[in-house]
């Protein structure tokens, strides 16, 4: 499977909590990472495409990067079969491709609204439903997934054809409704008993979706989660734990994060009127234009028992959270406290928490990686001071 090269724009900041960690292709969109997505279209689109057209695409995404925002698609390889050797690809102002050694001075454009890019981190949930069908395929061949049968103690609803689960998962005694969508079940996933599973939805790799847990479609669940409770459309990037009792609605959880019991997040304002969110670049909260929206928590960010966040709410990487009533709408990555008082989260601290959080999944923090979260902790820090 081909493998290509990305960059980061300076548009990165309105993927805010989600940092520099997920960048240059490593952002979970749907079931899979971007650049997971990016090889297996590759794959669909130039198998259909002549010899000549196939071998001069690659030679330019192999001397050229992507766009790490750019979602692909068929059509973005006919764009790129359009370019000369050493031509940059905008969208209106986007830089979409950029060739490494430039030999053809003006780039090309095309229209906006031909091209699907990231635009914030909303998109990550609100975007569900066609990516995920849009990636049925590649999921399907990813996680190696069979329409196997289901034991009798299994309930399904809708067409048998759009649930599909890996020969290893365990599913018990659970309801699997394909109705609104396609079920996918990934490797080594367990569905415990009294689970109501409503598609659109995947489930990663060695997920457990507890007892009784209700989750509503489009949801995706990246690997080793712990999933219970009430969900409703949220994208969780993998690797972490909202095991009990609480509500999660329209919301993106990152890696390695931890929801206390009976956390429970607003995704819809009491006079239903437009949602604002943080906009780090305006340093002000802005109407996103849309009225369902819970909490997009960063990386290795936790909470305690009984956290109540209110609708729209952003939470920075590295934090932890604790206390009564509602939290800050807009919580600074590495914060420690709650609700109106809050401190620096040491950062010998916070490595040697996600340490132990990592070795329970049998992961560890990289040098890369605490170079990385050293950089991110700096920033914050002198937001602090």
């Amino acid at each position: 499977m081909s493998r290509f090269a990305f960059f980061s724009d300076n548009q990165w900041s309105s993927l805010l909590p989600f940092g520099t960690v997920h960048a240059l292709g490593e952002l979970r969109v749907g079931a899979l990472k971007i650049s997971e997505w990016w090889s297996y279209e590759a794959n669909r689109a130039l198998h259909k495409t002549k010899q000549e057209k196939k071998a001069k695409v690659l030679g330019l995404l192999k001397n050229g990067t992507l766009n790490d925002r750019w979602i692909p698609s068929e059509q973005a390889f006919s764009f790129l079969s359009n370019l000369k050797l050493g031509q940059d690809l905008y969208a209106g102002d986007t830089l979409l491709y950029q060739a490494r050694n430039k030999k053809e001075s003006a780039p090309l454009h095309i229209p906006e609204d031909k091209i699907e890019i990231i635009a914030r981190a909303t998109d990550l949930f609100r975007d569900l439903d066609g990516w995920l069908t849009a990636q049925k395929h590649f999921i399907i061949a990813a996680w190696d997934l069979t329409l196997s049968e289901v034991p009798e103690h299994v309930t399904l609803l809708g067409p048998t054809d759009q649930i599909w689960i890996h020969p290893s998962a365990q599913v018990t005694a659970c309801t699997l409704n394909s109705l609104s969508g396609p079920i996918f079940i990934g490797p080594n996933v367990e569905i415990q008993e009294g689970a109501n599973l409503r598609g659109p939805i995947a489930v990663g790799e060695s997920t457990v979706v507890k007892m009784g847990t209700r989750i509503y479609g489009p949801t995706a669940i990246g690997p080793q989660c712990r999933i219970g409770g009430e969900v409703s459309n949220c994208a969780f990037f993998g690797y972490s734990n909202k095991s009990h009792d609480g509500f999660l609605g329209n919301s993106v959880i990152g890696k390695w994060c931890n929801l206390g019991a009976d956390t429970n997040s607003s995704n819809l304002k009491s006079n239903y009127s437009e949602v604002r969110l943080w906009n780090e670049t305006k340093k002000a909260f802005i109407g996103i234009g849309f009225q369902f929206c819970g909490v997009l928590m960063g990386d290795h960010s936790k909470c305690g028992i009984n956290t109540m966040f209110d609708t729209g709410t952003i939470v920075g990487a590295g934090c932890n959270i604790y206390g009564g009533g509602f939290q800050p709408k807009h919580i600074l990555p590495f914060s420690w406290g709650g609700n109106d008082s809050w401190e620096l989260h040491d950062f010998d601290k916070f490595t040697t928490t996600a340490r132990r959080a990592m070795k329970r999944r049998g992961a560890d923090l990289s040098e890369k990686e605490i170079i990385q979260w050293k950089t991110e902790h700096d920033i914050a820090r002198s937001r602090f001071d």
